[in-house]
């Protein structure tokens, strides 16, 4: 059992979906296929026996379509004793004040994803019928605000959208309870085609200029909005450590399931060679993180990235980028934006105090 380091259970509770997301990975909505609460508990119980501390991250499709699953899992884990943090990452369309108020209850945390402004984001991110999806999405961060509820925004950074991220920071910090902003870049999987990837000068000039615009709109008594990565980099410089992995997968700490039980080491690389099985076999935990270091040693950083003198900060890529065949430009070239802000920041930090 590990005791040092937290696990990640990510459920993904539901395939279907009510949007038709250009790029989904996922291709929700495809498919009406829903998890079952064996299949739920099952999860919570293998992480339970493998990993001392994990967490859990409800995903999809659209989870928030089994809020009574999430629910369930909620209250299971209360059941058991466990304290797991938990998290939902949802397209907020769905959530009205009823659905704030009992994501309140449930004490979760909330994920949100927007991709820009309503002309950006709208195109990206619509209903079956074309309708765009933002002005829904908005009323339900709203919903949310007056319930009190703080939220994370996801961003993935595409061609459409590479040169508008300053215009989502703006609606961002207007919303009033954004807390910070994780951004991702685009895989050409499911839904996503490779011409849908952003150039990879475009993206680290829109990330930069959507800091810049962040800075701004606190210089001027706005709410500011953070950036996860380099609050995750300042994090790493103030502790003076190096980051071993980039991710969960990369430290061998992932479970994924899917709706009907099949179990793999990324939500992002559901290749059949990376799978750990039907999590509802019996004697699925035995020997679970030997199958989670295997699969993880199947997949190997390039050498440019092994070899690199920043890997300490950065972490290394993503491998599901690498796997799935992004120019691997668009994530370096971003991060050292990301480099650069976290340096600046701890520097001025360090010299306040």
């Amino acid at each position: 059992m590990i005791e040092e380091d937290p696990g990640l259970l990510a459920l993904s509770v539901t395939r279907d979906c009510n949007l038709r997301c250009r790029y989904c990975y996922a291709r929700g909505g495809e498919s009406s296929a829903s998890m079952s609460w064996i299949t739920a508990k099952r999860a919570i119980d293998v992480m339970a026996e493998c990993f001392g501390r994990f967490k859990i991250q409800f995903t999809g499709g659209e989870p928030l379509l089994r809020l009574d699953l999430i629910e369930g899992a909620v209250a299971y884990l209360g059941e058991i004793g466990l304290q797991v943090p938990c998290q939902v990452q949802t397209n907020a369309t769905l959530i009205t004040p009823d659905v704030a108020e009992r994501l309140k209850s449930l004490k979760i945390a909330v994920g949100v994803s927007l991709d820009g402004p309503p002309l950006v984001n709208d195109p990206l991110r619509p209903f079956p019928d074309g309708r765009g999806s933002t002005r829904s999405a908005l009323k339900g961060i709203f919903a949310l605000r007056e319930d009190g509820i703080r939220v994370g925004a996801t961003c993935v950074i595409s061609s459409a959208n590479a040169g508008a991220l300053e215009g989502l920071v703006d609606l961002l910090s207007y919303l009033g309870n954004v807390e910070g902003i994780a951004m991702d870049f685009l895989r050409p999987v499911g839904r996503a085609s490779r011409s849908m990837q952003p150039e990879a000068t475009m993206a680290a000039n829109g990330i930069e200029a959507a800091i810049k615009r962040a800075d701004r709109i606190a210089e001027m008594g706005g709410r500011r909005i953070r950036f996860r990565e380099i609050e995750r980099m300042c994090g790493t410089l103030r502790r003076d450590e190096k980051r071993l992995h980039h991710c969960y997968f990369d430290s061998c700490r992932s479970l994924v399931v899917l709706a009907d039980g099949r179990s793999y080491v990324c939500p992002s690389l559901l290749n059949p060679n990376l799978g750990l099985g039907d999590i509802k076999r019996p004697g699925f935990a035995d020997g679970l993180l030997d199958r989670m270091a295997a699969a993880r040693s199947m997949v190997q950083a390039p050498q440019v990235c092994q070899v690199c003198t920043d890997r300490w900060l950065c972490g290394g890529p993503c491998l599901a980028h690498y796997v799935a065949g992004l120019n691997l430009d668009i994530e370096c070239l971003a991060k050292r934006v990301f480099m650069r802000h976290a340096r600046k920041m701890t520097k001025k930090i360090e010299g306040y105090l």
